[in-house]
């Protein structure tokens, strides 16, 4: 008995109590911490400020929208004002988490660009040491609030250059298989082929691709072969076979019917129509 006591000790919520002071530009309002038990959850709930779940251990699921996201260590979630979600520890290994509640002019303009704007989770190891000084602030006194105000402007600075540098690197990776394809357009290659030699994964490359360049690698790989096609056919008068060799395409037919489909009528008819 004296040992489920103190389990019942250890898995309880710990609140910080705080004032709401009403600071304009970033207000704490509630945090604490918690080791959760197998299967806690919480909600479907919706809040009117915003929170911030950090988990320290375990794993668990969050529930926004529709969509299930599962999480970790190092997983951050954000919960909007206003916003319906549900979350809930998982049964072998259930999370501790830290939270901290904020409202306040300027929350929407730390939230931007710092990966909240895009997904309501961000990974961040590095950011574990801001969540475990908010847990102090259960030591001070009447400066609490200011406390939380400095780790809340520290948590979001660095989320912000974290995020800058993710970016950056996710630009000069499309734009390097961009280069590769302008350069290999003619070579028997493959997305799965591209992303392994970045070394990154495929469908992340799909993702940043669509997102700096504008479209699927695929698709990519498949418009500008039949570009330098039709310039080959329309400025240097090549034949039709030539062309396709020229640009990648083993399968004379595959190349008539995808040039058909681009330019709406058959390679034939193009160099005939725009030749020179």
């Amino acid at each position: 008995m004296r040992e489920k006591r103190q389990t019942d000790i250890q898995k309880k919520q710990n609140d910080i109590l705080l004032l709401n002071k009403g600071f304009h530009d970033v207000n704490p309002m509630v945090c604490g911490w918690q080791d959760c038990h197998s299967g806690h959850s919480f909600g479907p709930a919706i809040r009117t400020y915003y929170l911030i779940h950090y988990i320290m251990d375990g794993k668990g699921i969050f529930e926004r929208q529709g969509v299930v996201y599962n999480l970790g260590k190092g997983n951050m979630f954000l919960i909007r004002p206003h916003e319906l979600t549900f979350y809930k520890a998982d049964e072998e290994k259930p999370w501790s988490y830290v939270w901290i509640g904020f409202s306040g002019a300027l929350a929407e303009e730390l939230i931007e660009g710092s990966g909240f704007d895009k997904s309501p989770i961000v990974y961040s190891p590095s950011c574990a040491f801001i969540f475990k000084n908010m847990i102090s602030a259960n030591k001070l006194g009447q400066s609490a609030e200011i406390y939380l105000c400095g780790l809340i402007f520290e948590l979001f600075a660095r989320l912000k250059e974290e995020n800058n540098i993710s970016t950056r690197a996710a630009q000069i990776y499309a734009r390097r298989a961009e280069n590769y394809i302008q350069s290999n357009y003619m070579s028997d290659i493959s997305v799965a082929s591209i992303a392994e030699m970045l070394g990154i994964d495929r469908r992340y490359l799909y993702r940043i691709f669509v997102e700096y360049i504008g479209m699927s690698p695929q698709n990519y790989i498949s418009k500008y072969r039949l570009g330098k096609a039709a310039e080959l056919l329309s400025q240097y008068n090549c034949t039709v076979s030539e062309a396709a060799r020229s640009c990648g395409y083993k399968d004379m037919f595959n190349f008539s019917k995808m040039f058909k489909k681009e330019y709406g009528i058959s390679p034939s008819e193009y160099k005939r129509k725009f030749c020179r």
